[in-house]
């Protein structure tokens, strides 16, 4: 079975390039991360300073690795980008 990470991410006042920014730079460390099957940065029409970040992971196993193997480091733009705290949501596929 499959596993995805779902992150919800609201823009600080006048961040909204910085985090656009910051999470396409971030997809583009975590598709290089064994056991990553894709990433989708996708920004709300309505409310450009909302964000979904989704990684695919081959299993929850390999995105607990992957995230060992990227470091808090790499979420420091993001964080320094947000207005509030992220919304996580794990997620098993229902269509393997």
């Amino acid at each position: 079975m499959t596993f995805a990470k779902q992150y919800v991410l609201t823009a600080a006042e006048d961040k909204v390039t910085d985090l656009k920014l910051a999470l396409l730079a971030l997809a583009i460390r975590v598709r290089s991360i064994p056991g990553a099957s894709g990433v989708e940065v996708l920004q709300d029409r309505d409310d450009p300073a909302n964000f979904l970040f989704i990684e695919h992971w081959d299993s929850a196993e390999a995105h607990q690795s992957g995230g060992k193997l990227l470091g808090k480091e790499a979420f420091a733009p993001i964080m320094g980008a947000i207005g509030a705290p992220p919304k996580a949501y794990s997620l098993d596929s229902l269509m393997d």
